[in-house]
């Protein structure tokens, strides 16, 4: 089942998204602000990586870290049986908010604020789409251009332009068109870059002045400029509404071109030569319409032109200045992974749908307003009614999610109370009745799904399975060789084939006034007896008897779930006798239930902690009488 996700959810997780990316940016102006007198380069990848920080929100990259962690534990599905869960790896728990199936509520009435969320929604979209639409017009225009260029095989640019590449390059010749409109030189394209290059501005230049402009775009084009522009123009696309996301992308222009500026220079071009290039570039020609295309007028030019003519040359930067940088952003980006391994996010996994689950023909519930603890148990499973007095909802949840039981039909397992998380306080204070009928008889395990539906639709239950680590009893083998307690045998399937051939054993005669009553008849074979300080079982599985451990807390005082992890197989024969729950008299033919597992049947039972299904309730609402 896909949860849906509200507006209201949606503007919650972009909120968290938005603040955290611009703290990432006001820390990416710091660090710039250090190395000011250090290379633009360095600096274009400052603001590079504030860039992508709004493409990649830390709530993914901690669920990367939390899929992919090694601490992982197997979620068993909740079956209609007995409990029997495995740990395949370290167990964890994890408190965290989970996405929720949005239900309507009863008696909302629509509000401006209501509206609020899906009117922000609208508007953003809207402005995406325009932001959108604009880049594209643009992008096609300078297609149309290019597509139109001529390209060139020969003269003064391509050969200068072919010196550079033996010099710069080492990928296959660039492609250089000739084009007639009043634009810039840039580069324009990723997969399959050209050099645009205007007509007019060649008699316009001298050698020296063309090739400082074209060793400018080849400088683009190694640095991956268009690229990294492109990936910015997404991010302007979905936050064109943050003011900063602008302010970023303009010191990403600022940057790259000072970045190339220092290159030229670098490579041993004359300041003057290469500033009177700039100059003339600017005199005939536009700045470039679109930040994807590299061009040579970008940024702001009388800043630019006084740093060419009078600022010293600058290393490109230590070795171990170029690592730290790197680590710190290889850091800022990992370090959420970390956090997501070391604490994977809770294994969930949503309800059925109340509209797919079968319903009682007619329902009744009303408030009780009697005093005292209230009725026992989760109410009564008749063959056509559910019937709670006095009950409290957690307790009606409680049996309508639990196990039917495999022991027959009057070995259901109600949830304990720490398998139901979550709700208000009055889920267990305040008591109700519940009559409701089906329209025939109805067996236990369609009766708690039609109990589901009638909690979903009258109390408005909206709730989800969580795997959490909980306190468990783990059943195992005591002895080493792995031998069986004398007082637990293995049952033949002949022995029960015969046994249900000759029906139920007879009832013993009534007792006689003043005297003991008769011993009860062994229980049918595939049957397990209780009683006070007492368990017989004949042909049982084990995973029964960690059931029926959980299931009579009275007798055993079991106050948590049972995992069978004895590894028996087949079905067994036992009649196990202990102190009762209640017992405070010590009795040495009646030992605790501990002490009696270990010494009657050779197996032990040991406190531990274990991943378990956890019916966490999101929401619940008072239902109206009727």
């Amino acid at each position: 089942m896909i949860p849906v996700v509200s507006t209201a959810d949606l503007l919650a997780l972009a909120g968290d998204h938005l603040w955290q990316s611009t703290l990432f940016a006001v820390a990416a102006l710091v660090v710039a602000a250090l190395l000011k007198h250090h290379s633009a380069s360095l600096r274009y990848w400052v603001w590079f990586a504030a860039s992508a920080k709004f493409l990649v929100p830390f709530a993914t990259l901690v669920a990367i870290g939390g899929y992919t962690s090694w601490r992982s534990v197997e979620i068993v599905p909740y079956r209609e049986g007995p409990v029997l869960i495995e740990t395949v790896g370290q167990p964890f728990s994890q408190d965290a908010v989970t996405l929720r199936p949005a239900g309507p509520r009863r008696g909302a009435t629509p509000t401006m604020i209501g509206w609020l969320p899906t009117a922000l929604l609208a508007i953003w979209a809207l402005g995406a789409a325009l932001f959108l639409l604009r880049s594209l017009a643009q992008w096609n225009r300078i297609r149309a251009i290019a597509r139109d260029a001529v390209p060139l095989t020969g003269g003064r640019e391509i050969a200068i332009l072919r010196s550079l590449e033996r010099t710069l390059t080492r990928g296959k010749p660039l492609t250089m068109r000739c084009m007639e409109t009043f634009l810039e030189p840039g580069i324009f394209g990723i997969v399959r870059p050209v050099l645009l290059w205007p007509r007019a501005i060649s008699e316009r230049l001298t050698d020296e002045q063309m090739e400082a402009v074209l060793a400018h775009e080849i400088y683009h084009l190694r640095r991956g400029d268009n690229l990294a522009a492109l990936l910015h123009l997404v991010v302007q696309t979905v936050f064109w509404f943050h003011p900063l996301v602008w302010w970023v992308g303009a010191r990403l222009i600022t940057e790259r071109e000072r970045a190339c500026d220092e290159e030229v220079i670098r490579r041993g071009s004359e300041r003057e030569t290469y500033a009177e290039s700039i100059l003339k570039t600017c005199q005939f020609f536009v700045e470039s319409p679109l930040a994807c295309v590299s061009g040579v007028t970008g940024s702001d030019l009388k800043k630019r032109i006084e740093e060419i003519m009078t600022k010293e040359s600058i290393p490109t930067g230590s070795a171990w200045k170029k690592a730290l940088l790197t680590a710190a952003g290889i850091v800022a980006f990992v370090t959420p992974v970390a956090v997501g391994a070391l604490n994977p996010p809770p294994q969930t996994r949503e309800l059925a749908a109340s509209a797919t689950l079968p319903a009682f023909e007619e329902v009744s519930v009303r408030p009780n307003d009697t005093s005292g603890p209230g009725g026992r148990g989760g109410g009564q499973m008749q063959p056509g009614r559910y019937l709670a007095q006095n009950l409290t909802l957690k307790s009606m949840i409680r049996r309508a999610f639990g196990s039917p039981g495999s022991g027959g039909p009057n070995t259901s397992l109600d949830l304990l109370e720490q398998e139901v998380a979550g709700g208000p306080e009055w889920i267990t204070t305040d008591k109700w009745d519940v009559n409701a009928t089906t329209p025939q008889a109805t067996d236990p395990g369609r009766m708690r799904l039609m109990l589901q539906r009638m909690l979903a639709e009258r109390f408005r239950l909206r709730a989800h399975w969580e795997k959490r680590e909980l306190p468990v009893y783990v059943l195992s083998l005591a002895r080493a060789d792995a031998s069986l307690g004398a007082g637990l045998r293995r049952t033949p399937d002949d022995e029960c084939k015969a046994a249900q051939a000759a029906g139920p054993p007879p009832m013993p005669p009534a007792g006689q006034p003043g005297q003991p009553p008769p011993p009860m008849p062994p229980p049918n074979c595939g049957a397990i007896q209780f009683g006070p300080g007492q368990l017989t079982a004949r042909g049982a599985p084990m995973e029964w008897l960690a059931q029926t451990l959980t299931n009579v807390p009275v007798i055993t005082g079991i106050d948590r779930p049972v995992v069978d992890r004895t590894g028996l197989k087949g079905n067994f024969g036992f009649e196990l006798k202990f102190a009762p729950a209640t017992s405070t008299t010590p009795d040495p033919d009646r030992p605790h239930l501990i002490t009696a597992l270990q010494e009657q049947l050779g197996l032990k039972l040991e406190a531990s902690r274990a991943p378990i299904d956890v019916l966490v309730i999101d929401s619940v609402e008072k239902p109206s009488p009727n």
